[in-house]
């Protein structure tokens, strides 16, 4: 679908913050309308990837995770940040990995959003991993707490309706998967 809307320009750039999982960035915009100029705070953040992964016998792989944002856990799909120089699917298999001890047989892409256009500049890369085995009881980063949880896919309608898988990012994963819709 075409835009009417002509794209901004950015008159001036000034990166004040970087906090290593983002850069804090102040912008000037001009408005191609009428030509006024606006300022904008963004963040610079590397893509992130996150996978709905399944078994072969259609168990879903998640993760309950301390989240700082909102100090509680949360259930959600395993995922993190794509390194630099890292194919986003290396990273989607690596998290997958690391976060769970799973390995997929096969990983596919289900397709890219913006997390927060808003706000931040990267992409999220999602993908699909099947036939995931469990190789070892997985990885985590330093800082990262995380339990391992497996449920039936039939269950996720019903972790979703229920709000205990409540993530954005998870959500919209399981849209591009086809999984996960409340009933009615």
């Amino acid at each position: 679908m075409a835009s009417r809307i002509a794209p901004w320009s950015v008159v001036a750039e000034h990166r004040r913050l970087d906090l290593h999982i983002f850069t804090l960035r102040e912008l000037t915009l001009k408005d191609p309308r009428d030509g006024r100029e606006h300022p904008r705070v963004t963040l610079e953040c590397p893509d992130w990837v996150n996978v709905v992964a399944l078994t072969d016998d259609r168990r879903v792989v998640l993760v309950r995770q301390f989240r700082a944002g909102i100090l509680a856990p949360t259930l959600e799909i395993p995922g993190g940040m794509v390194d630099p120089g890292e194919a986003p699917a290396t990273a989607a298999a690596r998290e997958l990995e690391e976060e769970t001890g799973f390995r997929p047989a096969k990983l596919v892409p289900l397709g890219v959003c913006h997390p927060n256009p808003a706000l931040q500049d990267n992409r999220l890369h999602t993908y699909l991993a099947t036939g995931c085995v469990q190789v070892h009881g997985g990885r985590p980063d330093h800082g990262e707490d995380l339990e391992l949880v497996v449920v039936p896919e039939a269950e996720l309608g019903a972790l979703v309706a229920r709000g205990e898988i409540s993530h954005a990012l998870v959500l919209s994963a399981f849209y591009f998967a086809g999984l996960g819709r409340p009933v009615g």
